[in-house]
């Protein structure tokens, strides 16, 4: 019988605006009242995730950061694996031997080791144009891009890092210059204790190698006394591996999934622009004890 749907939220949950839509709110609300559980697991901050969830009127638990750290609904901390300072350096090091930019994200949400001028202008010319060229449409509305800059904590270059009271949960980087990202993902992966995922050719994420969406999930799991044949899990790109992998687990790709996750998926449903989730909760409902997609 299943008993817990875990999903992503960009490219799966999330519509091409980065909201939840209405069909799938109700979708998630009629299935919370049925007695089944409903889960992030995200790349996205703990803030972030709050925020959205807020806007649409929802509450579940969550996973964060690809599975650096787990919240009840409540928001208390049920887990959290952050990066050892000395693998913080370490990981800085190798981001000193290239032109790209390092942005951590700790227990306390984004930060910034650019200043507020020089993150407007990275912003303007290397996140949002790396964004583009795998979703064309993708914009920041003018309210959007102040408060993406305003959200953010902001240290005295790595000296401050270290010496705030932040734990570093992750970092990405992006470039409009997949093949550069290519190269820094290979130094880094000479790194040991980490794991480095993309969502896209022109992101890279960094976690510790115990903070995988998988790893989070099956933690989750055992907590509520769980096992893999009880839960759902969907996703659309390499970050979603982990807990779509899982042995004996229903694993879900989106129709807008990549190849390779599409490969290692059960099933298959609508895309996000759709209300794939929407549809996996009705089919899910339909029968929970002989789930299929029809």
């Amino acid at each position: 019988m299943i008993k817990l749907i875990s999903s992503d939220m960009d490219g799966t949950l999330l519509d091409s605006y980065r909201q939840i839509t209405q069909v799938n709110i109700d979708a998630i609300r009629t299935l919370q009242d049925s007695g089944v559980e409903f889960i992030i697991n995200t790349g996205r901050e703990y803030q972030n995730v709050t925020d959205i969830l807020g806007k649409a009127g929802l509450e579940c638990d969550m996973i964060c950061s690809n599975g650096s750290c787990g919240y009840d609904k409540e928001g208390n901390l049920l887990f959290e694996h952050s990066i050892p300072a000395d693998t913080v350096k370490q990981i800085l090091g190798v981001f000193h031997k290239s032109s790209l930019v390092p942005t951590p994200f700790s227990q306390m949400g984004r930060i910034s080791l650019l200043s507020r001028e020089e993150l407007k202008k990275y912003t303007k010319e290397v996140m949002i144009p790396s964004m583009q060229i795998n979703h064309p449409d993708f914009v920041y509305t003018d309210e959007e891009f102040e408060d993406l800059i305003s959200q953010v904590t902001y240290v005295e270059g790595e000296a401050g890092l270290f010496d705030s009271e932040h734990r570093v949960l992750k970092f990405i980087s992006q470039s409009t210059d997949p093949e550069a990202l290519l190269r820094l993902r290979a130094e880094l992966e000479q790194i040991p204790g980490l794991a480095v995922v993309s969502t896209a050719p022109t992101d890279i994420e960094i976690t510790s190698s115990e903070a995988q969406k998988g790893i989070g999930l099956m933690d989750y799991a055992k907590r509520k006394g769980l096992v893999p044949d009880e839960i759902v899990a969907i996703g659309d790109s390499e970050n979603d591996y982990s807990m779509l992998s899982i042995p004996g687990i229903h694993s879900v790709a989106m129709a807008n999934a990549t190849e390779a996750i599409k490969n290692i998926c059960v099933y298959q449903t609508r895309a996000n622009t759709k209300d794939g989730i929407a549809y996996i909760i009705r089919c899910i409902l339909a029968d929970r004890d002989n789930f299929k997609l029809t």
